[in-house]
């Protein structure tokens, strides 16, 4: 999860906690405002206490850590905890945390929706490929399914899986969905099921380029134009 608030990053541990110095930075630096002043309340100690021993978090989370060096250093707290922080520090600043939040949380599940429908959608296109190619009686081989995976990327992300993961500097191992934005996912998702469709027709490999590269253009490359404007804005 990705959270930019009022211009700055929000750190996350690899537990998924949050960085309250980063908080208080989105909220202006104010001294008097700091984690610290905060964390001695008597209220914010008691609802440490209450989150902890409550079933609110997950399975040996913690409520609160701190992490004294390297570049991730601060204290980290769950979300729970931004939000009475930010409560804190005053209500235009707590409404806006929730709304941030909120408007990430929802745009990570509709990621993963799509990316779920994607995989869904890929085994379609790998069975006809199959089918069209039993029914010539020819071999099936690892790279006919290789070969329609990144003609998909190409035309979608304008390179293959593999130099994605290099450009991204993603592991070799993992899955280039869990990097791609809502828009990106849905353009693969289309472009799988027209090639699902163009393959059960018959059509060679450069007829179907030509219609996924129009299917693109047609469909996709502004909102895809338009994503990225967003995203960089």
């Amino acid at each position: 999860m990705n959270i930019t608030i009022l211009n700055t990053a929000i750190k996350q541990d690899k537990k998924g906690l949050f960085c309250i110095n980063d908080i208080h930075k989105a909220s202006g630096n104010d001294k008097s405002k700091q984690p610290s002043n905060w964390l001695r309340l008597d209220s914010t100690q008691e609802l440490i206490q209450e989150l902890e021993d409550s079933s609110y978090l997950r399975s040996g989370q913690k409520a609160i850590e701190v992490i004294n060096g390297g570049n991730y250093r601060g204290t980290y707290v769950c979300k729970e905890l931004v939000y009475a922080y930010a409560m804190w520090i005053n209500a235009k600043f707590h409404l806006h945390v929730i709304r941030t939040f909120d408007k990430v949380i929802q745009q990570d599940y509709q990621r993963q929706r799509l990316r779920e429908l994607a995989k869904v959608e890929y085994k379609p296109m790998t069975d006809a490929i199959k089918l069209e190619r039993e029914n010539q009686g020819k071999d099936i081989k690892p790279h006919h399914f290789s070969n329609e995976a990144d003609l998909i990327n190409r035309i979608a992300l304008g390179m293959t899986s593999a130099k994605f993961k290099v450009h991204h500097d993603i592991n070799k191992n993992e899955s280039i969905r869990d990097y791609l934005t809502p828009c990106q996912i849905k353009c693969i998702t289309d472009l799988q099921r027209a090639n699902t469709t163009f393959i059960q027709l018959g059509m060679e490999f450069e007829e179907r380029k030509l219609k996924l590269m129009e299917l693109f253009k047609r469909n996709h490359i502004v909102s895809l134009f338009d994503e990225q404007q967003s995203i960089a804005a």
